[in-house]
């Protein structure tokens, strides 16, 4: 049975961790959940960096960076719910239940 892209990524990404992760599955866990603000950090750089915000830096990045960063920040917070889920089913359910909820709650249902 060939894997979707989600589950490939998955498995890739718990097989090619250090053998330190692997004996301590709590530290896998906590780094999947860690490199969700490590990948908002970058988002949050790309963005000063398109501001010119840091003087000392000036313009160093454009508006398709920091869309790209955010996009790897989603896609990194889906890949670690993946982690704990290990079904893709169950990712994408979570995933459209609060979507459905932030709407709801913006429209007041």
């Amino acid at each position: 049975m060939e894997l979707s892209h989600l589950a490939w990524i998955d498995t890739w990404l718990d097989d090619n961790v250090s053998q330190s992760y692997k004996n301590e599955p709590l530290a896998q866990d906590w780094a999947r959940i860690s490199k969700v603000s490590e990948e908002l950090g970058e988002a949050v750089n790309a963005f000063v960096g398109t501001t010119g915000q840091n003087p000392r830096k000036g313009l160093t990045h454009d508006m398709d960076d920091v869309l790209e960063e955010l996009a790897d920040t989603a896609l990194t917070a889906i890949y670690a719910i993946q982690h704990f889920t290990k079904n893709e089913q169950d990712t994408y359910g979570i995933i459209t239940g609060r979507h459905d909820t932030h709407y709801s709650r913006v429209r007041g249902t």
